[in-house]
């Protein structure tokens, strides 16, 4: 007698802890949207409240990386030295290289005309060009949403060491003490702010003085040597300004 009651007391355990386990499981999957079979005839499906739960944490977190990617979202400016099919090496102003990743289905391509964009492919990035990459950067990687083709230029100020009428020469001393050459050629809008007025006016080669200050813009072309360049524009400020 003592061994059937000791049988079914085990047997009354046995099927309690089971159904403990078939209770903490059927729970543990429906706050999880999923449906899970209690009989072969029965199952249990997410409310309506748990459905709209996890819509919104979905959301939440789309929201969450859109925002990283947001605050991450950066430019880098660079000469490229490698193409391939899966990204552009490039090196910036300060000698540093970065590797732009690019994405078949996400990044674009453009080349820069004055204002406007135009959309182009990838084949048309060459080694030797002037690219700003657009994207999330890690360290040196950029993984880039677009890239553009851009004309680099030189904009700098300083004032007039010397002015060489004979070869339409002007050399410029910087803030940094470097020194350019500056060719002014047939296409260079020249400029000086008249003193009195403060109006920018367009002036011929005889004005430009040495000791006066000057603003310059100037296209990189990389075959630049000795620090020469062929100005684009150049806007000067008689030194009498500043003795007023």
């Amino acid at each position: 007698m003592k061994k059937i009651l000791k049988r079914e007391s085990s047997i009354k355990l046995v099927v309690f802890i089971v159904l403990l386990c078939v209770l903490y499981f059927m729970s543990y999957t429906v706050s999880f949207g999923q449906t899970v079979t209690a009989t072969p005839s029965s199952t249990l499906s997410p409310s309506a409240s748990d459905s709209s739960a996890i819509e919104q944490l979905k959301e939440k977190v789309a929201n969450k990386v859109e925002q990283i990617r947001k605050e991450n979202n950066r430019a880098i400016a660079g000469t490229v030295t490698d193409v391939s099919s899966a990204s552009i090496s490039i090196t910036t102003a300060d000698k540093t290289g970065y590797e732009i990743k690019l994405d078949d289905a996400l990044t674009k391509y453009y080349q820069i005309l004055g204002t406007t964009e135009k959309e182009i492919k990838l084949q048309d990035i060459k080694k030797g060009g002037y690219v700003i990459a657009e994207g999330v950067i890690n360290d040196k990687t950029i993984a880039a949403n677009a890239v553009y083709i851009d004309q680099p230029y030189l904009v700098d100020s300083g004032k007039i060491s010397e002015v060489d009428k004979e070869n339409y020469d002007i050399k410029v001393v910087t803030s940094d003490k470097t020194v350019y050459t500056l060719s002014i050629e047939n296409y260079t809008k020249q400029e000086m702010v008249n003193i009195k007025t403060l109006a920018i006016e367009r002036i011929g080669f005889s004005k430009i003085i040495q000791g006066d200050s000057i603003h310059f813009t100037a296209k990189i072309t990389g075959n630049e040597k000795d620090n020469t360049y062929s100005v684009d524009k150049i806007l000067i400020v008689p030194q009498e300004y500043f003795m007023k």
